[in-house]
């Protein structure tokens, strides 16, 4: 049966990182030009900017982990090293998100509410999230053998995917400080057509310099595996 090796992963990675990379910077001179030229809300001012860093940041915080569960899952049920790869590769650009996802929220929750932090249902499911990352990558590098880790850190991310419907839903479920959806909702946006297109811009943007990382992660990760391999057979 064919199966996809992580090796043959990294080459096909390495074909195309510097071409995602590229991408990624155009899109991003793009968003930043919109963002420049967007006039100001009407209520916050120049602060609602922030939202065009936050949002992507939010949305591939969830996206990353609903995939290192994915990842994990398979990893698990049908011994694939690539699924394992893949998750540990995807965990540090994760916790990046997540912590950027914080602090910007913060700063926008100052302008915008007076306070950094507030134990909102929202803020408070996506601190759990980023305490999950972290728990996440402190178990992939607390084993001696990587194989050990791999398992440990797969039950880990399986049961965090638990919290990514009170961070996704939380808004609804509860009364927050944090406004509801304003993209995917029924009905559909509720903001305008010049927002909504500089916030896609700037999420593919940001997803695609993830992308990017994950690439280069990923390769280090096969060639540190190799090395370890390498060192048990000359001993």
């Amino acid at each position: 049966m064919f199966a996809i090796t992580p090796h043959m992963m990294s080459n096909f990675f390495e074909k195309i990182s510097k071409f995602i990379f590229l991408l990624s910077i155009i899109l991003f001179v793009i968003a930043g030009v919109l963002i420049i030229f967007l006039e100001n809300d009407y209520y916050q001012g120049i602060s609602f900017k922030i939202m065009f860093i936050h949002v992507p940041a939010a949305w591939l915080s969830l996206l990353i982990f609903f995939s290192m569960g994915i990842s994990s899952i398979i990893g698990l049920v049908f011994k694939s090293p690539t699924s394992f790869t893949i998750s540990r590769s995807l965990s540090p650009i994760g916790l990046i998100m997540s912590v950027v996802v914080l602090i910007t929220g913060s700063i926008w929750g100052n302008l915008t509410w007076g306070t950094y932090w507030v134990w909102d249902a929202r803020l408070t499911s996506m601190l759990i999230l980023s305490f999950i990352y972290l728990g996440h990558l402190f178990l992939l590098y607390s084993f001696e053998h990587f194989q050990k880790a791999d398992f440990a850190a797969s039950i880990l991310a399986i049961i965090g995917m638990v919290n990514l419907p009170i961070v996704k839903f939380s808004v609804d479920w509860w009364t927050t400080l944090h406004q509801g959806s304003s993209v995917f909702k029924i009905g559909g946006p509720s903001m305008t057509t010049d927002y909504l297109i500089t916030l896609m811009i700037s999420f593919f943007a940001i997803l695609l310099l993830s992308f990017y990382w994950f690439t280069n992660l990923f390769y280090i990760i096969i060639e540190n595996r190799r090395i370890e391999r390498a060192k048990l057979l000359n001993d």
